[in-house]
């Protein structure tokens, strides 16, 4: 993965311990260079796809929002509620989402934020009127179109999700909780979402493979059309069993039992922070 350049180093200013002015937060959202440019093929040690497929992306819509900063002890930091669409695909660099200020000057050790289904009440945030009315339509949280290419075939996809997600508890990198506010200053906070998870092949490794064989399979007969377009009910007739036993694992398999529930289930673990952080899913 593509780890997002976002001011790190602000990080540790302020430290852990009170400062005596309260401090600013800015909030970003990025996609990465896989989602603005393309996901590659496999070449040596960098990563990429298996068996020479790349993958770029057409459109990649997320409705996004109530980012909240907050302690464990209690203490209140703000939030940035409001529901916005953005297409990441647009986003050749992080794109500013909102401030927050007046947060305590203190390790703000909880910070969270949510992937939801649009509302009336969403509104854009860089996405056009109608990738905003097609996420509203349908009730989007996330909504991705592109294409998977190989050796001159070229075969693409269109899926929408529409699950509640939470992302909760946001680490670092380094594993530090959380943002550290500066006395009197600002520091920099980025909902990063990883367009690679899509089509990772298992559920919980951290050395899950990029594989897009069997999407692109599913739209032949008998599962699909052979229409050149994968869609997510073709990906609900491919049974995991028929798959490769070494691929599409790694949960409860007694509930994800076909591609379009695995599809669905890693779709919950695009959100990130600050680029590799990570945060506690929990979907509604």
């Amino acid at each position: 993965m593509t780890i997002a350049l976002v001011a790190l180093a602000a990080l540790g200013c302020g430290g852990d311990s009170a400062g005596t002015s309260p401090g600013t937060v800015s909030l970003s959202i990025w996609g990465e260079d896989y989602i603005a440019d393309q996901i590659p093929p496999l070449t040596g040690s960098a990563a990429g796809f298996e068996n020479g497929w790349s993958v770029r992306y057409t459109r990649f819509l997320v409705n996004v929002g109530d980012f909240t900063v907050a302690a464990s002890d209690g203490t209140a930091g703000g939030a940035l509620p409001a529901m916005r669409v953005y297409d990441l695909k647009t986003t050749a660099a992080p794109f500013a989402v909102g401030r927050i200020a007046g947060v305590p000057s203190r390790r703000m050790d909880r910070v969270s934020y949510r992937i939801a289904p649009a509302t009336a009440a969403s509104t854009a945030g860089n996405a056009a009127a109608a990738d905003l009315a097609l996420m509203q339509s349908n009730g989007y949280g996330l909504y991705v179109e592109g294409e998977g290419t190989r050796m001159g075939t070229t075969v693409r996809f269109r899926w929408g999700f529409a699950q509640n997600i939470h992302f909760e508890s946001c680490t670092n990198a380094d594993s530090s909780a959380g943002l550290a506010v500066p006395s009197g200053g600002n520091v920099d906070a980025q909902i990063t979402v990883h367009g690679d998870h899509f089509f990772y092949d298992d559920l919980q490794s951290e050395t899950a493979r990029l594989r897009f064989d069997a999407v692109a399979a599913a739209d032949a007969a008998p599962a699909g059309n052979a229409d050149g377009v994968v869609t997510l009910e073709e990906l609900a007739r491919v049974d995991l069993t028929r798959l490769p036993s070494t691929q599409y694992g790694g949960g409860d398999m007694s509930r994800v039992r076909n591609l379009r529930q695995f599809v669905e289930a890693i779709s919950a673990t695009v959100g990130h922070f600050n680029g590799e952080g990570h945060c506690q899913e929990r979907v509604q």
